[in-house]
């Protein structure tokens, strides 16, 4: 799985939802239906504006590479702080639906409707998921946290919990572009990334 080094983030991002489901409306002008399934994930596409030209260089060469070997890259959270909730992990494996039970937690802590946590499978892999209410972390370090999209994966009991950074892992989809100005100058570097589960 390809990173990129630190300090390198996105200047643009236009993150989407995949719906595998959608609104179904008969022909015969029946009641219309909202049929959801699960499976719904992210895809977020990016513009990068490195700095220097060797971050321009690194750049390029990481998503290249990352075309065959996917990216993992922080989601951006528009100066919005996560941080202060402790160590959170899952709290009980085999879960499944829109709430994930989590512990290790700083008492007292709120984690807010609309923020981002990844959850991270025994293999590395995260999962982008939105908090779709507020939850203040009990004196236990435990908490309940309603989510979108659903759960996709049965994590174990203890899988690591990003709040303060939480990642987007996937294939890069599509192209690879950037703008080769006179002087030397790359800019502009875009890509999109979609999660594959």
């Amino acid at each position: 799985m390809i990173t990129f080094p630190a300090g390198l983030v996105p200047n643009n991002a236009t993150p989407s939802m995949l719906e595998y489901g959608g609104v179904i409306r008969p022909a015969t002008g029946a009641e219309t239906l909202n049929l959801r399934r699960n499976g719904n994930r992210f895809r977020v596409d990016m513009t990068l504006a490195p700095q220097t030209a060797e971050a321009r260089r690194v750049a390029v060469a990481r998503l290249l590479a990352a075309k065959t070997e996917g990216l993992r890259v922080a989601y951006p959270l528009q100066g919005v702080d996560q941080s202060g909730g402790g160590s959170l992990v899952v709290n009980g494996a085999g879960q499944s639906g829109n709430a994930i039970a989590l512990r290790g937690g700083t008492p007292g802590f709120v984690i807010r409707e609309g923020w981002w946590l990844s959850l991270v499978r025994a293999d590395g892999r995260h999962y982008l998921h939105n908090v779709r209410a507020p939850w203040t972390i009990g004196g236990d370090g435990a908490a309940l946290v309603a989510i979108s999209p659903n759960l996709r994966h049965p994590f174990a009991d203890g899988a690591t919990v990003n709040l303060a950074m939480p990642m987007i892992e996937g294939l890069v989809d599509g192209a690879i572009s950037w703008n080769l100005q006179v002087g030397g100058i790359i800019d502009g570097i875009g890509f999109s990334i979609e999660e594959v589960a």
